[in-house]
């Protein structure tokens, strides 16, 4: 009796290839779930508001553009940067102001987004048990040494909600020493996020402007410490405002 063929070796590819997918996609994408079976905040809703326009101004387009010159100034000078390791970097058409989202700071006490206006930040969302985010740190540690001096602040919060400890043993046992430790124990910003469309899971990083507005989204996990992403903020930083 003769043995069946061996399976042709490009049915063997794309097998090993549909695995490598799935797990990177397990890797970098937790959801909700994984929070401890926290519920999202509860927060005021203006039910004759449209859905999604809770993050967003009242204020006319014409206002909008006005109050976002700078960003959008940059924005359109990073789209052809958004490649390699900040492939995943989606780089805003037309940026919008950042809510002034709220967290605390190293010492406990409240920091609110609007702290970093008149910088170029970068808002990283990220929690000890999301091993893509653990990951990232010395990275994010790496880039911002790269920038020390510069008007340029990586703004790293911590989502953890139980055995808050954890975070900062972590960055202490990592080597981290450049990042400044934010922490949000009731994660209500990434859960804000969420609600919006910003963040689908963890780590989530945006890009954001001198004048607070948005320039660019990244969902997942990215290296931080490249070239391909020291060019993206180099280039950023280079661009002179309005």
């Amino acid at each position: 009796m003769s043995k069946p063929p061996p399976p042709p070796r490009s049915f063997l590819f794309v097998a090993k290839a549909a695995l490598i997918t799935i797990a990177a996609s397990v890797a970098f994408l937790y959801v909700i779930g994984s929070m401890g079976g926290k519920k999202p905040p509860e927060r005021a809703v203006d039910e004759g508001a449209p859905a999604g326009s809770a993050e967003k101004s009242a204020a006319p387009a014409a206002d909008v553009n006005a109050a976002c010159a700078t960003s959008a100034k940059i924005a359109a000078t990073l789209k052809d940067l958004a490649k390699g390791e900040v492939a995943a970097m989606t780089i805003a058409t037309q940026p919008e102001p950042m809510p002034d989202y709220a967290f605390d700071g190293p010492d406990g006490a409240p920091v609110s987004l609007a702290s970093f206006k008149g910088k170029t930040a970068l808002l990283n969302i990220w929690a000890t048990w999301c091993v893509p985010c653990r990951a990232e740190m010395p990275a994010l540690d790496r880039l911002q040494e790269a920038f020390a001096g510069q008007n340029f602040q990586v703004v790293a919060v911590n989502v953890d909600t139980t055995r808050l400890e954890r975070a900062k043993a972590f960055l202490a046992e990592t080597g981290v020493k450049s990042l400044t430790y934010y922490g949000d124990p009731k994660a209500n910003l990434f859960y804000e996020m969420k609600q919006t469309g910003k963040a689908l899971g963890l780590p989530t990083t945006l890009l954001i402007g001198p004048d607070g507005c948005q320039i660019g989204l990244m969902n997942g996990p990215a290296a931080w410490d490249s070239a391909d992403a020291k060019a993206l903020i180099s280039r950023a930083l280079e661009t002179p405002p309005n």
